[in-house]
């Protein structure tokens, strides 16, 4: 599974290079804007033309497979049982989160976050109650993307990922590399483990998105740019950078 995440990105950012080479927008003036407690507020996409097309694909894989088996899940489980499994799923991330506040030296956040997991993991059964949260201890999810915001990265170009979806490229190899490499419980468990957790956060990451999708597919005379525009806000909105921090176009 990892060896195949490893073509897959090598993969990725070759077809990056190659389009970096071809591309002929007159992007020399762009800025971000950046809002205080809003992050960069404009959309840098030099690969428009490009991701429009892995967006088309993975639109079609969803319809095709990924909305069916979400839409299924929904049928044949209940409200309480969703809810256990997203709570599981919560906490399993946990730990990266704490290893991520520990890169950023936040090492506050990071006890915080290790006893957030254990006292789910132990009281929670396993995590599928958040009794931390009813205490207090509540934390804010970190990744590495996350990280190198802290450091003073901006988010750099959209894009869009085949199978994986829509991120930019400081946050790109969160869902399909470094979140699984990072997370110590990873190591811990079986690697069909790691494969069945995985693809059920799919199917509930799916699950959550279907309002808006469903929405966006009835009302939006381009899905792109909704999905875009969301993808890119949702992100910088939960972002911390730096003081003093500018959003400016990457070199």
């Amino acid at each position: 599974m990892k060896q195949f995440i490893l073509l897959l990105l090598i993969n990725f950012f070759s077809i990056i290079a190659i389009a970096s080479t071809q591309n002929t927008q007159d992007d020399e003036d762009f800025r971000y804007v950046y809002n205080e407690g809003k992050g960069c507020t404009q959309v840098y996409d030099p690969y428009e033309k490009l991701n429009r097309k892995f967006f088309a694909f993975n639109s079609v894989l969803d319809y095709l497979f990924l909305r069916p088996i979400s839409i299924g899940y929904k049928r044949i489980s209940n409200n309480y049982t969703r809810a256990r499994v997203s709570s599981f799923l919560d906490n399993i991330s946990v730990p990266l989160t704490a290893v991520n506040y520990g890169l950023q030296m936040n090492y506050d956040q990071t006890m915080k976050s290790l006893w957030r997991f254990l006292i789910n993991a132990t009281f929670g059964i396993g995590g599928l109650f958040d009794v931390a949260d009813k205490i207090g201890l509540r934390v804010t999810k970190q990744t590495l993307g996350s990280t190198f915001a802290h450091y003073g990265v901006g988010p750099g170009p959209y894009l869009v990922i085949p199978f994986f979806g829509s991120t930019n490229a400081r946050d790109s190899t969160d869902a399909i590399f470094t979140n699984s490499y990072l997370n110590p419980i990873m190591y811990a468990v079986h690697r069909d483990f790691e494969i069945i957790v995985s693809s059920i956060q799919v199917i509930d990451t799916r699950l959550g998105l279907l309002p808006f999708t469903d929405y966006i597919g009835c009302s939006s005379t381009d899905p792109y740019i909704a999905v875009r525009s969301a993808t890119h806000q949702n992100r910088e909105s939960v972002i911390v950078y730096p003081n003093q921090f500018k959003c400016s176009k990457p070199n």
